[in-house]
């Protein structure tokens, strides 16, 4: 964003006909705030390539002047909500959005004026009052008169119906504030107002701020009757012991050990931020990326805190150093597009213009980030020994989602929602990533992915959706080196070029990939992009190396591929033409590419006006598969497009099309609700595919190494003989129709002319249902010659029909301050019901989500599927959020099998948090999983929590937390092994007690109930209980005395204790002496306890603590006991 001396104006932008990413950054490049395109690093809504510019053919013809997605209401009269119509904003012509300020620190406080003004068809400012739709995808908006806190404008929204925030606007002018985010990022900023809409991005920088500093050394000298270490967790009898430094001496009977611990941040030089901290005894290599986990300990804590982690690495280093938007870091960090903006790192170098070099990996690291106003370059270094593995599913509605691997490192895992042309399915029309525990959260018996909101096996034109994940396992063995690097500079405003290369010399599968990439814009509405890469990789050599891809399938040792692709779009007064070639190797092996190995794809698309109502269309494809054997399939068509009148469109035209059908398929299987990956139960499978760690790698038993495969989607295959030609010329008459301001319907049909038969009816309807949301219906039949997601065959039929809500507008951060239970609950805690996306504004406070899907991919040959889902949550009330959402999938029997494969699951959430008083919150909460197969056992999973929370808000001595919980497992679908099944209650409660300023008691009581049935109907029970204390005793300020007694009862009379003494004398300010003596202890059950008590003895503790005005003793300003 260039950095301007005065107020900077976001120019208004016209309605006109969808553009990709890639169009809209080169055709309104200029300054960020005049671009409606995301920016640099925006963490969703991300298209990484512009191959969306070309993608599948629409069902039917739009309505002349309209594009697809959900629009604004235009007509007059429309009333949204009480006194809130959007009558007067018919009549505006202009709008124009003036913001004050760039490059503002992130502080959570900093504020940006931004002025709106609206000008009617006279080009003066607009009379009366009008409203303006304000949507922004990070920081807080505040509205005139409306209090600076975490829920936003709210009250002052005119209207919470609808989507954004609703601002009038009176005698053309209004006005409102900004507030920077916590973390530097491009917030996008949109405004609507009738047609109208302006859109651009405002840079917040990190904050320069005055130095904080936090830390402790400890060390500590332990006498003990055995030789034998057992490190305990934080929260044992006194605190975590020090494991990670530790001697032991007099033939094991004593140990010595130490821990350092310490975080800072500030300004150091006066310009540059530093983020450092460090951690001797830190968990390594437990996850990356450090998140909360919404079901550790208790489901609800009684208060609104927010919980982050700033300094985030999986080793006990991390370092950072901003200056501007460039930085260095050591820590944990994601390579590719838009890694940064979630973890509060800035942004990083577009990879709009980069697509076939594209590297997606999580690793802690080292990474170097600079950027200038025409520059924006990254460079990493990694050392580990992990392994990437890809993996996409065709979809499976909410999930659960089964990964290959178990293992998996915990918050390695990037989620993205992939949707892929249906006529050319090997090549991706668009990537949109999902947040952790906003878009998807994990099911709690195997750590599966669920997500939040039901993924559609098609979008609105039936092109195919699948969700792709990518995530690192551990390969063992010793750790190796990866770097790589990337940049694009400009070199004039018409000119950029970019580059990337990575080096990977992992010993089992080394890899190297390179690319460059040029982008040109002739003119101010064209631009070309260029992009050639090359990949060197060894595949299928040993089990850690597997690959399954069809163009690495079969071929082994080191092999090296290339590809390169062209994008050209151009937008005129006349003329819109879009066009896309590429041609990648069988041996070009990069997963996270749109385009894969093997492949040739081209696609071309135009139109041109000849009149005001009349315009030519065109388009072209050509899919060929490069792989031995491989198919190929070139399709043209021309028309001709007439606006009837301004609610009627009406098409008319031929296509002709041949495909030569090959050994293996043109495309990917498109199987959606037929997977089982994910369904299994726990108790037969182990860890089932989950991604937070749970279980061990499989190994090659001849060779002891992990068995680790790529490959995503199978291929399809036709059932047609290899060299079978297909031709067809057929004639094709559409129409679109607004009936109405909210009601818009289509339908086109097609038939053979000669060749061989083909006809194909297709027909839709959009309701809009408010500003930006609509209810899609969409059906498709063909008969005849076949083509569906790549899979051809003839003589027999497919059909697919699809319901769902659609919404257009960005998801900002007042709806997820919405979930939030007024001093009681996070938003994260609680958006795990039917998701915050997709979902309709039924009410204020009240959001829906529904839908449903049929699907015959090819009758007679694969198995119908069917799915119905709803969701619903509620957030109207301010002692209430609740929120439920249900789903229904079924895969018929495939036919020509003996065994009926069909299977019916159910999927229920539910969650409701109510505030009962000011010092009392309850949270419920459930997740159901059913599968019923019809020819074998059912598959149940169910875990019911109850929380329950005391804080008092007028005396704060006395705080309880508690909680009851039932997990139930059954798995029956395996014959040879009989029911499987678990069946647990877990109930918990814990209480600080704070009766005076000396006196400090903690507790705790649960207890634990199991029964288990395993292999051949053996059963088992197992019953726990505990009740444990602490009190801490201040004798003087100098002198505090500590006494921790715990026993646990299990069956058949066992008891187990742990008593410990500990006293502590308070040598000098912040340096504490302490000696104790444990006389026993015991390893607890993790579902009542979550300790690990330390081995028994005496011991000798030294502790220090510090902050940053630890070297300020000699200022009278800090040192207070200093004379004046």
């Amino acid at each position: 964003m260039r950095r301007a001396e005065q107020n900077q104006t976001m120019k208004p932008q016209p309605k006109m006909p969808r553009l990709s990413l890639l169009a809209a950054a080169c055709l309104l490049a200029g300054p960020a705030w005049a671009d409606s395109t995301p920016p640099r690093g925006s963490p969703r809504d991300v298209a990484y390539t512009a191959l969306d510019v070309v993608g599948g053919q629409p069902l039917y013809p739009q309505v002349a002047g309209e594009a697809a997605p959900p629009q604004v209401l235009r007509a007059g009269g429309v009333v949204a909500a009480a006194n809130t119509s959007y009558g007067a904003n018919a009549a505006v012509a202009r709008l124009v959005v003036e913001v004050a300020r760039n490059g503002v620190p992130a502080d959570g406080q900093s504020e940006v004026p931004i002025t709106l003004r609206l000008f009617g068809t006279d080009g003066q400012p607009l009379a009366g009052e009008a409203f303006v739709t304000v949507e922004h995808s990070g920081g807080r908006i505040r509205l005139p008169g409306a209090r600076t806190d975490e829920l936003g404008p709210m009250a002052r929204d005119a209207d919470r119906a609808t989507p954004g925030i609703q601002l009038p606007v009176r005698g053309g002018v209004a006005q409102l504030l900004l507030l920077a985010p916590a973390e530097a990022q491009d917030v996008r900023l949109r405004v609507t107002a009738g047609s109208q809409e302006a859109a651009g991005s405002i840079r917040f920088v990190p904050e320069m701020r005055d130095m904080i500093a936090a830390g402790l050394v400890e060390g500590i000298v332990g006498l003990n009757r055995r030789v034998s270490i057992s490190p305990a967790r934080q929260g044992d009898g006194f605190e975590q012991e020090i494991t990670a430094w530790s001697r032991e001496f007099n033939q094991g009977k004593a140990n010595v050990a130490a821990r350092a611990a310490f975080y800072l941040k500030g300004t150091v030089r006066g310009d540059v931020l530093l983020t450092a901290a460090y951690d001797s005894d830190k968990d390594t290599r437990a996850r990356l990326l450090r998140d909360i986990r919404p079901d550790e300990q208790y489901p609800v804590y009684g208060d609104a805190s927010l919980r982050s982690f700033d300094a985030r690495s999986a080793q006990r280093l991390y370092l950072r150093l901003d200056k501007g938007r460039s930085y260095v870091l050591y820590g944990d960090f994601a390579t590719g597009d838009g890694f940064s903006q979630p973890l509060g790192q800035g942004a990083v170098a577009s990879l709009k213009q980069r697509s076939l070099g594209q590297y997606n990996r999580t690793a802690t690291g080292a990474r170097v980030h600079h950027e200038t106003e025409r520059l924006a370059a990254n460079l990493f270094v990694i050392n580990d020994s992990l392994r990437q593995v890809v993996q996409e599913f065709a979809s499976q509605g909410s999930g659960p989602y089964g990964l290959r691997h178990n293992a998996v490192l915990e918050g390695s895992e990037k989620v993205e929602v992939l949707v892929r042309d249906r006529a050319q399915p090997s090549r991706i029309l668009a990537v949109r990533p999902l947040v952790r525990l906003v878009d998807y959260s994990f099911e709690t018996f195997s750590g599966r992915i669920v997500l939040a909101t039901f993924l559609p096996a098609v979008d609105d034109s039936l092109n195919p959706m699948s969700l792709r994940v990518s995530y690192e396992v551990g390969q063992g063995g010793d750790a190796f080196w990866l770097a790589g690097g990337d940049a694009q500079y400009r070199l004039t405003d018409r000119l950029e070029i970019g580059g990337s290369a990575v080096h990977d010399r992992n010993g089992l599968s080394p890899y190297d990939l390179a690319s460059a990439n040029l982008t040109w814009k002739p003119g101010e509405r064209t631009a070309v992009v260029a992009e050639v890469a090359r990949s060197k990789s060894t595949v299928n050599t040993n089990a850690a190396n597997q690959n399954v891809s069809p163009g690495l399938a079969g071929k082994s040792g080191e092999l090296s591929g290339q590809a390169w692709r062209v994008e050209a779009v151009h937008e005129g007064e006349r003329l819109e033409a879009r066009a896309f070639v590429g041609r990648s190797a069988p041996e070009f092996n990069n997963p996270a590419a749109p385009l894969a190995g093997g492949r040739q794809e081209a696609h071309a698309k135009a139109g041109f006006k000849l009149t005001q109502s009349l315009k030519l269309v065109g388009d072209y494809l050509a899919s060929d598969d490069l792989t031995p054997g491989g198919g190929e399939r070139q399709a043209a068509a021309l028309g001709v497009q007439w606006a009837a009148t301004r609610s009627l469109t009406l098409e008319l035209g031929v296509r002709q099309q041949r495909e030569t059908v090959g050994t293996q398929g043109n495309g990917v299987v498109f199987s959606p609700f037929g997977m089982t990956d994910g369904l299994t139960g726990s108790l037969a499978t182990g860890s089932g595919g989950g991604a937070l760690g749970f279980g061990s790698a499989q190994l090659d038993p001849a060779t002891g190494l992990p068995l680790i495969t790529q490959g995503g989607l199978p291929q399809a295959a036709s059932s047609l003989p290899a060299g079978t030609q297909l031709e067809a010329t057929t004639v094709r008459l559409g129409a679109g129709w607004r009936a109405s301001e909210r009601v818009r319907l289509g339908a086109e049909v097609e038939h053979e002319l000669d060749g061989d038969v083909r006809r194909r009816a297709a027909a839709g309807l959009d309701y809009q249902l408010a500003e930006r949301t609509r209810l899609y219906g969409r059906f498709e039949r063909q008969s005849g010659w076949v083509q569906a997601a790549g899979l051809t065959d003839a003589g027999t039929r497919a059909e697919h029909l699809a319901f769902g809500i659609d919404t257009s507008y960005l998801r900002d951060t007042q709806v997820f301050s919405e979930y939030r239970l007024r001093d009681a609950m996070s938003a994260r805690d609680a958006v795990l019901a039917s998701g915050a996306r997709q979902v309709w504004d039924w009410a204020p406070g009240v959001r829906v989500n529904l839908g449903l899907e049929r699907h015959v991919v090819l009758h007679g040959s694969t198995a119908p599927v069917q799915a119905v889902h709803g969701g619903l949550d509620y957030t109207a009330h301010p002692l209430w959020r609740a929120g439920t959402k249900l789903e229904w999938r079924r895969s018929g029997d495939q036919p020509g099998t003996a065994e009926n494969e069909q299977f019916d699951t159910v999927l229920w959430q539910g969650m409701a948090a109510r505030k009962l008083s000011r010092d009392w919150t309850a949270l419920a909460r459930n997740y159901l999983l059913v599968t019923r197969y019809a020819a074998r056992g059912d598959v149940a999973q169910n875990r019911a929590q109850l929380g329950l929370a005391w804080r008092p808000v007028d005396d704060n001595r006395l705080n309880a937390l508690a909680k009851l919980e039932h997990k139930l497992e059954r798995d029956a679908s395996n014959a040879a092994v009989g029911e499987l099944s678990t069946r647990a209650w877990i109930g918990s409660a814990h209480a600080d007690f704070h009766p005076s300023r000396p006196w400090w008691f903690t507790g705790r009581v649960a207890a634990k109930w199991q029964a288990d049935q395993f292999e051949g109907g053996v059963p088992s029970r197992f019953r726990a209980g505990l009740v444990a204390g602490r009190m801490v005793y201040d004798i003087t300020e100098n002198w505090d005395l500590g006494l921790l007694a715990a026993v646990q009862l299990g069956q058949g009379g066992a008891r187990q204790h742990a008593f410990g003494l500990e006293a502590g004398y308070l040598l000098a300010q912040n340096l504490w002496l302490s000696a104790g003596f444990n006389a026993a202890g015991f390893h607890g059950d993790r579902d009542l306890t979550g300790y690990e008590y330390t081995r028994s003895g005496v011991y000798v503790r030294l502790r220090f603590k510090f902050d940053e005005t630890l070297l300020s003793g000699k200022d009278r300003e800090v040192n207070r006991a200093l004379p004046r």
